[in-house]
């Protein structure tokens, strides 16, 4: 009886390990609206995502869902108009989501800096060769 209470107790831990394992695996691997915007942009999805206020019967929008609402409504301006008339988010400005983002994250607030490609040497310039005198000058 013992035994057969101690495997299955292993068993159940083991499901639940795989489940949590496999739910992180599906959310590092992004195949939705999130995944298709460049990189600034997912940190304003990133910022807004996490702004929203967690109250008791609202459920959070997904990063996937906020990218989409971008997509749809065409500007920042109104996805955040649209999640504040909704009560997700208290912040005064879009402004004030990404700086207090950027504050909570610094490392995500840092632009990537851009490597200029060499320039090729210029070539020396050749000397123009000594015209010859012409006769009778």
């Amino acid at each position: 009886m013992r035994g057969t209470m101690r495997v299955a107790r292993v068993v159940c831990v083991a499901v639940a390990v795989l489940a949590l394992a496999l739910n992180a695996w599906a959310q590092t691997r992004r195949t939705g609206a999130f995944a298709t915007l460049p990189p600034g942009e997912q940190k304003i999805v990133r910022a807004l995502f996490e702004a929203q206020k967690s109250s008791g019967t609202a459920t959070p929008l997904t990063l996937d869902e906020i990218a989409a609402r971008k997509q749809a409504r065409g500007g920042w301006g109104e996805v955040f108009k649209s999640m504040k008339a909704q009560g997700k988010l208290t912040d005064k400005s879009l402004g004030d989501v990404v700086s207090g983002y950027e504050r909570r994250h610094p490392d995500m607030a840092a632009k990537p800096d851009r490597v200029k490609p060499d320039k090729p040497e210029k070539p020396e310039r050749m000397e123009k060769p000594e015209k010859p005198e012409k006769p009778g000058r």
